[in-house]
C-alpha cells in the first residue's frame, strides 16, 4: 500500500502530495475491510440455493418428489413419507443413469445406421435389377 512504498500518493488518482504527514486511517481501513468481507459473504451465499418458504439452503433431493429440500422442508407433513439423499448423492445416481442412457442410445444409433445402410444397398440393388429388364 501507499504508506509503504515510501511516498505520499492518492490511492486513487495517484496523484503525488508533497505533505509528509500522512497517515493511515485506521477505522477507514477496517470499514473497507469489513464491506469486502461481507461483499464476499454475500457473493457466497447467493452461490448457494435456498428453499423460496424457509431460507434455509437447500441439502436434500427428495426422491419421491424429484426436487430439492432443505432439512425444515423434511419434516413437513408433505414429505411425511417421502425418502430423501444428499444432494450429493443425487447427482451421482443420477449422471450414471444419463450415462448409461446416453450409452444405450449410441448403440441404438449405431445399429439404426447400419440397417439403413443394410436398406439403402438393397434399394441400389433392386434398382440395378429393375433398369436391366
Amino acid at each position: 500500500s501507499w504508506d509503504r512504498e515510501g511516498r505520499n500518493s492518492c490511492p486513487e488518482c495517484r496523484e503525488e502530495s508533497t505533505d509528509r504527514t500522512l497517515r493511515v486511517n485506521r477505522a477507514l481501513v477496517r470499514l473497507s475491510e469489513k464491506a469486502r468481507t461481507l461483499g464476499l459473504n454475500l457473493n457466497a451465499k447467493k452461490s448457494k440455493l435456498h428453499c423460496e418458504e424457509h431460507q434455509e439452503e437447500l441439502k436434500l433431493f427428495c426422491e419421491t418428489d424429484k426436487k430439492l429440500t432443505c432439512v425444515v422442508c423434511v419434516a413437513a407433513q408433505e414429505h411425511k413419507s417421502h425418502s430423501f439423499m444428499l444432494i450429493k448423492e443425487a447427482i451421482e445416481f443420477y449422471k450414471e443413469q444419463v450415462e448409461f442412457s446416453f450409452e444405450s442410445l449410441t448403440e441404438n444409433e449405431s445399429e439404426i445406421q447400419k440397417t439403413e445402410q443394410e436398406q439403402k444397398e438393397r434399394i441400389s440393388g433392386v434398382q440395378e435389377v429393375a433398369g436391366r429388364k
